[in-house]
């Protein structure tokens, strides 16, 4: 009797928790400059740059998972642009865009994981053409 009790306090409890609801604060440029445009430069940077040790193989790999993990901010309802418009979140090219740079950074992480300089060089094609794609489209046009 007492455990019935108990679970359904904890179940009230539960039930009644606040929800948070993130809201954006920054526009998709200052997303891009801060978030996006920061960790990309450390994934290519590989390609010149070996990282030298697994400290700096973590990094790389951190920003990798930064890049996938942006797509979620960017994709944030009541996102603004520089211009204060929306985001085009309804748009199909732009959530097709979206999920091509969620899987580029997912790969460049997988790559990164791997601590070889030739394997990152090659998952650097597949970000460089999501972020190419969205760009050709949205950049500064919006």
């Amino acid at each position: 009797m007492r455990f019935g009790f108990l679970l359904l306090l904890c179940g009230a409890a539960i039930a009644q928790a606040p929800v948070y609801k993130p809201a954006p604060v920054g526009t998709l440029k200052q997303v891009m400059r801060g978030v996006l445009l920061p960790n990309s430069d450390i994934v290519f940077s590989v390609a010149q740059t070996p990282p030298k040790n697994d400290k700096e193989w973590a990094v790389v790999q951190d920003s990798a998972i930064a890049i996938s993990e942006a797509a979620a901010l960017i994709s944030m309802p009541g996102r603004l642009l520089s211009n204060g418009q929306k985001v085009p979140l309804e748009r199909a090219d732009f959530v097709k865009f979206t999920k091509e740079l969620v899987d580029a950074g997912a790969a460049s992480y997988k790559a990164a994981q791997s601590k070889n300089q030739d394997v990152v060089t090659l998952s650097l094609d597949r970000l460089s053409e999501a972020c190419d794609s969205c760009h050709a489209v949205y950049r500064d046009k919006h």
